[in-house]
């Protein structure tokens, strides 16, 4: 497990360019929202008191009377999303069904609780398909670049195992969605017991216990989906296989017959990623963002931040290509 960490981490610091081109890909897909909602922003605020004063910390009543006027992706501007409130809030869509294209949101909600938790929008929503197709057609040639031992690519052969790849990867992930669409489907009738549980607790403690477990049940259950899906990517581009049905099913296979070692792996990346994140936290918090000189200073943590992360996932695939291949190659 741990030899499979170290591998992942090497090869990709070999390939650090990797890392930078998803950076980018992830920017210029994430301004298609950001450039207009920066317009609109430099609209409404111009020639108003509250222009000068966001230099120097937000202005929650001018931002509350914004909110008002607006609707659709705008909607979704605000503090939380802001330093570390991001990867909250993003746990919580995820747990909530709305990842992606809110295809897993409960069928059954009423009409208080849709109105209540409208979620992200069709539009935010939108170009988080549009991102996860980018990243899905990218991946094949980003595990071909794995495949080989000295880490050198070029933007033709990326581009080349990307379009070869494409249908076979998106066909696993397809077959992940699947699954996770019946996850979501048991967790239902969990889910509604353990809150009845929680509703009825005599104490405050053991309401939470209540509503934490099944949360924490339904984003272990997801992350093994995940993790699965990983591994059949992995089968698919290392052996070639054009099946993605046997690539998922080889992939659960081998995960369920060294399940201490590919889960261990994967939770150890995880923990790096969290790590990642109370670091980017506790340095944040060193200083007050007040003016442009530290907003460059906060946007160019939080790219870091995203560098990191990304980082660690393609770390991941790469550990788990290592793994996979040692423990084949002994059996």
């Amino acid at each position: 497990m741990l030899a499979a960490l170290g591998q992942g981490l090497k090869a990709t610091a070999r390939s650090w360019g990797l890392v930078a081109l998803l950076l980018a890909v992830n920017v210029a897909v994430a301004a298609l929202l950001a450039v207009p909602l920066a317009v609109t922003l430099e609209t409404d605020l111009a020639k108003t008191d509250s222009a000068s004063g966001m230099l120097y910390g937000a202005d929650y009543p001018w931002w509350s009377r914004w909110l008002d006027s607006h609707g659709g992706y705008e909607a979704s501007f605000s503090p939380d999303i802001l330093g570390a409130g991001f990867a909250f809030k993003n746990v919580d869509l995820l747990l909530e069904g709305w990842l992606p294209a809110g295809l897993l949101v409960a069928s059954d909600r009423d009409a208080a609780e849709a109105e209540a938790n409208p979620g992200p929008g069709a539009l935010i929503l939108g170009v988080g398909v549009l991102y996860l197709l980018v990243q899905t057609f990218l991946l094949g040639g980003v595990l071909g670049v794995f495949r080989g031992q000295q880490g050198s690519w070029t933007a033709r052969g990326l581009l080349h195992g990307s379009g070869f790849y494409f249908g076979r990867l998106f066909r696993v992930a397809l077959i992940a969605l699947a699954v996770d669409w019946i996850l979501f489907l048991l967790n239902a009738p969990l889910a509604r017991w353990a809150d009845k549980r929680a509703l009825e607790a005599v104490s405050e403690t053991t309401a939470l216990a209540w509503s934490f477990s099944r949360h924490a049940l339904l984003l272990l259950a997801v992350l093994c989906v995940n993790m699965i899906s990983c591994y059949a990517k992995v089968i698919v581009v290392l052996e070639e296989r054009s099946s993605a049905v046997l690539a998922f099913l080889s992939s659960l296979a081998f995960c369920l017959g060294n399940l201490a070692r590919t889960l261990g792996h994967y939770l150890a990346v995880a923990l790096l990623g969290v790590l990642l994140l109370g670091a980017f936290v506790t340095i944040e918090g060193l200083f007050i963002t007040t003016g442009y000189k530290t907003q460059l200073v906060a946007l160019a943590l939080a790219q870091g931040l995203v560098f990191g992360r990304i980082g660690l996932r393609l770390a991941l695939l790469a550990g788990q290509m290592a793994l996979y291949r040692g423990a084949t190659r002994d059996a």
